[in-house]
């Protein structure tokens, strides 16, 4: 079983690297909420393969709906 912290943390870091990625510029807000869960690096290290999969999952799913509406408006 997942804990809150463990489950916040990692939506948390996805959510700040898929916003960096698009040009999002979030801030502390990151950081700060992860702090407000008791997050810490021990616990993002720990994560980092289940956040590295979801982050590339949505982005990739964020790239090729970027093409298909490029190449809509192109037609």
């Amino acid at each position: 079983m997942t804990t809150k912290t463990v489950r916040e943390t990692e939506a948390e870091a996805i959510a700040f690297i898929v916003s960096r990625a698009v040009g999002l510029n979030t801030g502390s807000a990151s950081a700060d909420y992860i702090s407000l869960y008791h997050g810490n690096a021990e616990l993002l290290t720990e994560s980092l393969s289940v956040i590295q999969q979801a982050s590339s999952t949505i982005l990739a799913a964020l790239f090729v709906e970027g093409q298909e509406d490029a190449l809509a408006k192109a037609s």
